[in-house]
């Protein structure tokens, strides 16, 4: 259950019917649960964001800013966010007004104002591929704006350290 993908059907009891009803109200995507705390991307204030509700219930609280939009996480090429509860923050990728050019930013678990993860990506159309949570490590496909190139990119979420993995025409 923690750090996992929340399956409903792995949950049991009253709170796997709370969860089941809460998913089946409105556009409700990509939940995580860690903790007692789910985390989804849902459509609750008119446009896709991200929330997170205690588990047992209760009202969903937004993230992000209201200004900031998500873009439906089947165009994203990967994962649209990951939360790590070890470092406070969670990984979420944005785009600039539905350009699509993906950009990994933090955001506080709590939530606030999303910043970059490191000033090294802005060039690339990035993808969250993997994240390894023991390590707090993820990796990216990041397709270079500038030259028809794609990179394999690992990057140090505690610190911001990016490394280059691989590249490929």
């Amino acid at each position: 259950r923690d750090g996992h993908r929340v399956s409903v059907s792995v949950l049991t009891g009253g709170v796997a019917n709370r969860i089941e009803s809460l998913l089946s109200a409105r556009l409700h995507v990509e939940p995580q649960l860690h903790d007692d705390t789910l985390f989804f991307i849902s459509s609750l204030s008119g446009h896709l964001s991200l929330y997170a509700m205690d588990a047992a219930g209760g009202v969903p609280r937004p993230l992000l800013p209201p200004q900031i939009a998500l873009q439906n996480p089947e165009l994203v090429g990967g994962h649209a966010y990951e939360v790590l509860p070890a470092l406070g923050r969670i990984v979420v990728m944005l785009d600039r007004d539905g350009d699509e050019n993906y950009e990994p930013f933090a955001v506080p678990v709590d939530g606030g104002f999303p910043e970059p993860v490191s000033a090294e990506l802005a060039g690339y159309r990035s993808h969250l591929t993997e994240i390894d949570r023991a390590t707090g490590t993820s990796y990216f496909a990041a397709e270079s704006r500038t030259e028809a190139m794609i990179h394999a990119l690992r990057v140090d979420l505690g610190r911001g350290d990016v490394a280059l993995d691989q590249t490929r025409d």
